[in-house]
């Protein structure tokens, strides 16, 4: 924990409590801060403009259509998905959302202008991740942190595609500091419920995201006291605000579809690309996540040819396609390792390079920054690798390296790189402690040698 005082740049370091007195410690942000910041709003904002008019397909494509519908008064667009139509509950709501408040405001559906609000959030992310790191590990480790987010290809890149990893980046980075404001506040239930509402919001991004709820709830559990009933109202707190922020579109699939379905019915969708016979048995890309729709199995084509011919709407459909994933898995349990081996190697970019390019290429990035990201992302893994070795690591809080660990979860799924996009930011933080750890070791080497070359220089004159 940093300690109170003025480090050599400047920068007040606060005893306890950093959100609440915000605003008087902007006025004491030292100005390489702000330049730091400038470098990577400007960074972004010139990716948007050198590729302006890239052309939408797949996930962004999807992302531009919903948006649109509910910036024009539409409501959210009916499924794409199910062969017999009606209203959907795929994508989960918050990020289309985000966008048509952008596409209002912008006066029309301009993709662009979602790409430019998500450099902004993704300068939002740069910010968390040094607020963060200052509140964990002080002014140098979080002055590292912020050079690396600030121009890092990965964190750059991703944050101005016109995907939700744009907008649940900051809000599970934003989570994950009120959490820790909470352990020295005097009112940490406050600091709990902004903490549920930023997971519940993070869930409506992407549903993976509810899984958060595990570590955020042990964050404000007590080490010592938790046997006391007391101790569990704070974790229930985060809960509860979690759910109460998810409910509103929950009561909306219960009205429009008549079952529960608390956030998307994706999962049906999403478990058949991975767990069928094609996936399976190939040997070029092996576990690699496929359309469900173009012939994954013979198993998925009779569940299509049923669904087309009783005009299945999108739940039902996804129902079928689920337990049919869920038997896959049951007959071959071992695959479910194998997928989340390759699955591995695919996120953090080591192999398949080929595979890892059309995967960007999925999400609408240029040639040119998807190599960027590719030829770095290693680089990034290997020296928070070497974070993970340095005792700091190893002082924060347990539940704070359970955030990112939660996330990997996704690996039992799919591989691709746009997943890894919530795990960069804890991948920063520990490059930043390896790189602090190592200038600071030469630091130290070179003070004791000079010291000793000043003692030897002494006692010869003396001599």
């Amino acid at each position: 924990m940093a300690r109170a005082g003025t480090g050599q740049s400047g920068w007040r370091v606060a005893p306890a409590s950093t959100l609440p007195r915000l605003r008087s410690h902007l006025t004491r942000v030292p100005t390489s801060v702000w330049i730091w910041l400038a470098i990577a709003l400007a960074l972004r904002v010139l990716l948007v403009a050198l590729t302006w008019h890239t052309k939408l397909t797949l996930d962004p494509s999807d992302f531009n259509r919903s948006a649109a519908s509910i910036a024009g008064g539409h409501g959210y667009p009916p499924t794409n998905r199910a062969p017999g139509g009606g209203p959907s509950a795929f994508r989960p709501p918050a990020y289309p959302f985000l966008l048509a408040a952008v596409y209002v405001f912008a006066g029309h559906p301009d993709p662009a202008a979602g790409r430019l609000v998500g450099a902004c959030l993704g300068l939002a992310s740069v910010a968390l991740i040094t607020l963060i790191a200052f509140r964990l590990w002080g002014r140098r480790v979080a002055m590292v942190a912020l050079g690396i987010a600030a121009v890092a290809p990965p964190l750059v890149v991703l944050s101005t595609a016109l995907i939700s990893e744009a907008l649940v980046v900051p809000l599970i980075l934003a989570a994950v500091l009120a959490a820790l404001e909470a352990r020295t506040s005097p009112r940490p239930i406050r600091w709990a419920i902004l903490t549920g509402v930023l997971v519940g919001l993070a869930a409506l991004t992407r549903t993976n995201a509810l899984i958060l709820l595990i570590p955020f709830a042990l964050a404000f559990l007590p080490h010592t006291a938790w046997r006391r009933p007391r101790s569990w109202v704070a974790p229930a707190v985060v809960i509860l605000a979690a759910g109460l922020t998810i409910a509103p579109w929950t009561i909306r699939n219960a009205v429009v579809f008549g079952r529960f379905i608390p956030i998307s019915d994706e999962s049906g969708y999403t478990l058949a690309g991975t767990y069928n016979q094609v996936s399976r048995a190939s040997t070029r890309f092996p576990a690699n996540w496929i359309e469900a729709e173009h012939g994954a199995s013979p198993e998925y084509a009779r569940i299509l040819q049923t669904a087309r011919r009783e005009r299945w709407n999108e739940p039902t459909y996804g129902s079928h396609l689920q337990a049919q994933a869920f038997q896959e898995i049951a007959s071959h349990p071992a695959y479910v390792l194998k997928v989340a081996y390759w699955n591995a190697i695919r996120m953090f970019d080591v192999a398949e390079i080929r595979l890892a390019r059309n995967n960007l290429a999925n999400t609408d990035i240029p040639l040119a920054p998807a190599l960027a990201l590719m030829n770095s992302a290693p680089l990034l893994e290997v020296l928070a690798l070497g974070g993970l070795l340095i005792r700091a690591a190893r002082r924060v809080p347990r539940w704070f390296w359970l955030v990112p660990l939660s996330l990997l979860t996704t690996l039992f799924v799919s591989g691709f790189i746009r997943f890894r996009a919530p795990i960069d930011p804890f991948l920063v933080m520990l490059a930043a402690l390896f790189l602090t750890d190592i200038w600071e070791s030469m630091f130290r080497g070179r003070s004791r040698q000079g010291a000793a070359t000043g003692g030897a220089g002494a006692y010869s004159a003396g001599s």
